[in-house]
């Protein structure tokens, strides 16, 4: 994929996205352009709290409250809203798109790598020895700051492979995104949608 058509299927992006509830939107500069989401989510987190066991036979409820070594623990479930951001960059070396996001708590405070483990869904997926290679921490080549990266090795491979897509970006973008709790489904109808009303219109001509 050169530059170009890398802008071209991003601006289809764009436009087909004003329409969802996701919205994508362009960030330019002088020498650069990228497309950003931004979105919030509602993250559950598991926490073990401890708990009075059930009262064995010839036990009352009190012995059990009174004796430490008879509390069994819990899983309490508790929910934070996180906010998600996610940038589609071209990458020169590597002729793909590239996705770099981060995960910022209420507060601001962006997530670590080990953070993030726990509220992507590619954590439950992929072996602990390789989360350190499918996902990398990375200085943004725009805004000199640490995001969180896909490694783009496989793209290319991805690419190539989607000679009938109507939008290799989306392509990447539904195949990659479910991982890092991306979903591009509804962009994807729209995109889908104008293909074949555009395809109609040529048939009637």
């Amino acid at each position: 994929m050169n530059a170009q058509d890398f802008l071209l299927y991003c601006d289809q992006l764009v436009r087909a996205s004003q329409t969802c509830t996701d919205r994508w939107h362009w960030v330019r500069g002088p020498k650069y352009a990228f497309i950003c989401l931004e979105k919030t989510q509602a993250v559950r987190n598991s926490t073990q709290m401890c708990g009075a066991a059930e009262a064995l036979p010839g036990l009352t409820e009190l012995d059990v409250a009174d004796d430490p070594g008879l509390a069994t623990s819990r899983e309490q479930q508790t929910e934070r809203l996180l906010s998600l951001q996610y940038h589609v960059l071209y990458s020169e070396s590597y002729e793909v798109p590239i996705l770099l996001f981060n995960i910022y708590a209420e507060g601001g405070a962006r997530l670590n790598l080990e953070e993030a483990w726990n509220v992507l869904r590619i954590g439950g997926s992929v072996p602990a020895h390789e989360r350190y290679s499918a996902i990398t921490m990375v200085h943004h080549p725009i805004l000199f700051r640490p995001y969180l990266s896909l490694h783009p090795c496989k793209t290319a491979e991805l690419i190539g492979s989607l000679g009938g897509s109507v939008n290799p970006v989306l392509s990447f973008l539904t195949t990659y995104g479910p991982y890092v709790n991306l979903e591009q489904e509804e962009v994807a109808r729209v995109l889908q949608s104008n293909d074949e009303k555009e395809t109609s219109n040529k048939c009637e001509q």
